[in-house]
């Protein structure tokens, strides 16, 4: 459904098309609120026919996820989980840490809620099994020498061709059992090759099985089973309130809880039951690739059969959608409905501190405008090298790090750190009016009453002193000590103070805290990338190849300075000309 300027209002689908779109046009008193407001707006009904249920059910998922209408229900949260991918693919499997799961072949074991808590499986993983952790296609012939790891133990070196694919593969089986949560049946395959190592005397052997074994058991010892089913399970559920929701994932894997997720949903106005947990199921399960064989819900949803048969040919074995109403699976649903409320809680109190912080930011400085959006800016150089500015965006007083920016320092040369802001801040605010994009409320600049008098000029330049804020935040008389921070405002000649524990100035200093930071770590960067460059690369027709080749053949920058110039036009494509630009323009 369209508006008049051509906007899509809302998505569905619908078995018998007729009746769908009738119904939405009879007494509008027996509809919901939010649909009756965007019927109102509805100027034009586009349609699209299938050849299924599902591929309607399919369709609609990716067609609500693409263009986000504003009357869906709408999962906001697009974050990709880490998963743990085992490159079954190759003839030497390696373990390897993703974010998106595809159809290559490999066996993917996951979701993580945290790549910390993936990291530290695949620490224990090494520590256990003498898994490969180089990263280099392998065919089984000897590419190189063992590395370290093999002289440690800790790997079979199947670069260097000393172990066979079926041998390794042997290993392979083992870590999958490992992750699938099969640790009994791994536990007892050691202790019967420890007891075999022991009986005939390879005690070194039998030690190292026995590493393993207390490895596995403290393993066992933190997983906890929480259904007796041994099944793979998913449990949804969720807490909604007026124009939101948080939608709560527990995923079970042979009855032990491996991770949970939470996700934030958002419509226009309040949402109905029905329609939050069937959006939220398929929208999340369109991209998910690792699915369970039962999923648990809190109360019956549209389409569950077609929802099922869907995702049963996305699995390839049956799934089940389930409403229990006693035991243990009611147990599950009922946990997961006490953290879907928890993370509502936590969420509205997030916003309601977010928005006192504002308010008293604003009465504190006296803005104009209510600072919803902050921009923050910095700046870093060493003496005026390597030059860059940064900017970071703050919404509500969060974060919102996929707007940040950083900017090289094109015009200025030398130590002229006001003229480099006036540089930054006319390339963003320019930008903005040249395309017509929101502006935001208030900007604020690390620095002094100099820096704090560069973006005025800016500001005047560009007409933005009556549209924008504009304060600066400086460390005071003792750098490290927060409390002696200084805000400066134009037109004011003396600082602004805040109240003991402000936290609208915790705020401040927070996005000053993390301009600096996304500065310095640019700044690092072209440091480091510079450190990192040959002379070799800044001369015409040296590219990466003759580059590695003289390197090669001469083993250092200084042996290639030294060589002459029949040694050097004895190498392919080296013209004598080229070879005199070697031994000058790399002193």
């Amino acid at each position: 459904m369209k508006d008049s300027r051509s906007e899509i209002l809302y998505i569905g689908k619908a078995k018998i098309l007729r009746n769908r779109v009738r119904s939405y046009f009879q007494n509008s008193r027996t509809l919901h609120p939010r649909t009756r407001m965007f019927l109102d707006k509805v100027r034009d009904i586009k349609f699209l026919t299938t050849q299924t249920e599902a591929e309607a059910l399919i369709l609609e998922s990716n067609f609500i996820k693409k263009h986000q209408p504003r009357y869906n229900v709408l999962l906001k949260d697009d974050k990709h989980y880490p998963y743990l991918r085992l490159t079954r693919q190759e003839k030497f499997p390696r373990l390897e840490v993703v974010r998106r799961v595809r159809k290559d072949g490999s066996t993917y074991f996951g979701p993580y809620s945290m790549v910390k808590e993936v990291r530290e499986t695949i620490r224990l993983i090494y520590k256990i099994f003498p898994l490969r952790q180089s990263k280099d296609k392998l065919d089984g012939r000897a590419a190189r020498r063992p590395c370290l790891n093999h002289q440690m133990g800790r790997c079979l070196a199947p670069c260097a061709g000393r172990v066979s694919p079926d041998d390794y593969d042997k290993i392979v089986e083992e870590v999958e059992c490992f992750l699938k949560g099969k640790n009994t049946t791994l536990l007892k395959n050691l202790k019967t090759g420890m007891e075999l190592a022991s009986v005939e005397m390879r005690y070194e052997e039998a030690a190292i099985f026995r590493d393993k074994i207390q490895a596995v058991e403290t393993v066992l010892d933190k997983q906890k089973i929480i259904s007796t089913s041994l099944q793979d399970q998913d449990v949804i559920a969720y807490c909604s309130e007026k124009d939101q929701a948080m939608a709560q994932v527990l995923i079970i894997r042979a009855g032990k809880m491996q991770s949970e997720k939470i996700f934030k949903m958002k419509s226009l106005n309040q949402m109905e039951e029905d329609e939050t947990l069937s959006s939220f199921i398929k929208q999340y399960y369109s991209e998910e690739v690792v699915l369970p064989a039962e999923i648990l819900l809190p109360h019956p949803v549209e389409d569950a059969e077609l929802i099922a048969d869907w995702l049963s040919e996305k699995k390839g074995t049956r799934v089940k959608l389930e409403v229990p109403l006693i035991g243990k699976k009611r147990d599950l649903v009922k946990m997961a409905e006490e953290n879907a409320r928890f993370a509502m809680r936590m969420e509205s109190d997030k916003g309601e501190v977010g928005t006192r912080s504002l308010e008293e930011l604003q009465a504190a400085l006296g803005l104009k405008h209510f600072p919803q959006v902050i921009e923050g800016f910095d700046l870093s150089n060493i003496s005026g090298t390597h030059a860059v500015g940064s900017m970071v965006v703050f919404e509500n007083g969060l974060a919102d790090k996929a707007k940040y920016r950083r900017y090289k320092i094109a015009t200025v040369k030398g130590i002229d750190d006001y003229a480099m802001l006036r540089e930054v801040m006319t390339r963003r605010y320019r930008r903005l009016l040249d395309e017509g994009k929101p502006l935001p409320n208030l900007v604020l600049i690390d620095g002094g009453k100099g820096h704090l008098n560069s973006g005025g000029e800016v500001f005047e330049a560009l007409g933005l002193l009556d549209r924008v804020d504009l304060a600066c935040i400086a460390k005071g008389k003792f750098r490290h000590n927060l409390d002696t921070d200084e805000v400066y405002l134009l037109q004011r000649k003396d600082t602004v103070l805040f109240k003991e524990n402000s936290p609208s100035r915790f705020l401040m200093q927070r996005i000053r805290d993390e301009a600096h930071r996304f500065a310095i770590t640019y700044h690092r960067s072209l440091r480091t990338k510079e450190a990192l460059t040959s002379p070799l690369e800044n001369i015409p027709g040296i590219g990466k190849k003759r580059r590695l080749q003289l390197l090669k053949q001469f083993g250092s920058l200084e042996n290639i300075r030294k060589a002459s110039v029949a040694e050097l036009t004895a190498l392919p494509g080296i013209t004598v000309s080229l070879a005199e630009k070697l031994r000058t323009e790399t002193k």
